[in-house]
């Protein structure tokens, strides 16, 4: 914003208004209003604020306040024609959980074949689109076009699962008799974030259509769980190497499964050795009448 001057065309006690608003995410009482701001002019920017769509009135606590509405948001809204706005302002405030066709016809009123309607135009438009949630694929979930569905509608639980066990049966040699069995240091052929994102378009495992980029999300999140490292290719050009969305030819990275070892806790190991159960532990020093180098127990434990 240059010179001062509040952006989308909206005026300074609207702007000024718009911000007090905005920095109380949990919604301002219509009472309120900003120290440098008189009672008739906080009422006139309140009210031209809600007529742009930069303020909503939404329930909290059974009492109506005011949330500040995204300005992009708002003057995509101010551009839409009635039926249009109030179909965009629903699916808006659902956010990227979405809102189904059921709920959206409660909460604008509107006619299902005019619903429906509004529905077209929006996504023809790219303003909104309709994606298939995990836990009622039959239904048709809403949100705005440039929104990426939460880990309820996709089902980052059970993608996550599906990844780690693709990425673990290419980690290992399948060799009858040996469990432990490893791949050497040549081999190149762990799977890459196209190559899972394949397994699970193919194993038809999410209901939405997911990008490689997505699909490097997930994979992010097992390699910091622990579950997953992430590989260079083997003898890989650097020129040639990527990390964008799609491979267009490049080399990615690779991904291999970690094997977790059952091991007992360190705190259990410690208790084997002498010292961690020595009744003299605490006169164990290095030049005193007991010490390391002079121990019995430890001498035993070490040759066994």
């Amino acid at each position: 914003m240059e010179d001062n001057v509040p952006p989308f065309g909206l005026s300074v006690n609207e702007w000024s208004f718009y911000q007090y608003v905005l920095a109380s995410p949990k919604g301002t009482k219509f009472t309120d209003r900003p120290e440098s701001m008189d009672v008739q002019d906080a009422y006139i920017a309140m009210n031209s604020l809600l007529k742009k769509n930069a303020l909503e009135i939404i329930v909290v606590n059974n009492e109506n306040v005011l949330k500040a509405i995204d300005l992009t948001d708002a003057e995509k809204a101010s551009k839409l024609n009635d039926d249009a706005r109030l179909v965009y302002n629903a699916i808006r405030s659902s956010g990227n959980t979405g809102i189904w066709t059921k709920d959206l016809k409660k909460a604008t009123n509107l006619h299902t074949i005019v619903l429906n309607r509004t529905l077209k135009q929006l996504e023809q438009k790219r303003e909104i689109k309709s994606v298939k949630h995990v836990k009622y694929p039959t239904r048709k979930i809403y949100m705005l076009f440039n929104l990426t569905p939460s880990s309820e509608v996709t089902g980052g639980a059970c993608l996550k699962a599906a990844c780690l066990k693709y990425i673990t049966s290419r980690s290992f040699p399948r060799a009858e008799g040996i469990p432990d069995a490893v791949f050497g240091a040549e081999h190149e052929h762990y799977p890459t974030a196209s190559e899972v994102k394949r397994f699970i378009t193919e194993s038809r495992i999410s209901s939405i259509e997911l990008s490689v980029k997505d699909i490097e999300s997930i994979l992010n999140i097992l390699v910091y769980d622990g579950d997953v490292e992430k590989k260079m290719p083997f003898m890989a050009d650097m020129e040639d190497f990527s990390d964008d969305e799609e491979d267009n030819g490049l080399v990615q990275w690779s991904y291999k499964a970690i094997k977790k070892a059952v091991n007992r806790l360190s705190a259990e190991t410690f208790t084997e050795t002498p010292c961690g159960k020595c009744p003299v532990f605490s006169f164990c020093v290095e030049d005193g009448p007991i010490s390391p180098m002079n121990c019995e127990y430890y001498k035993v434990w070490l040759n066994w």
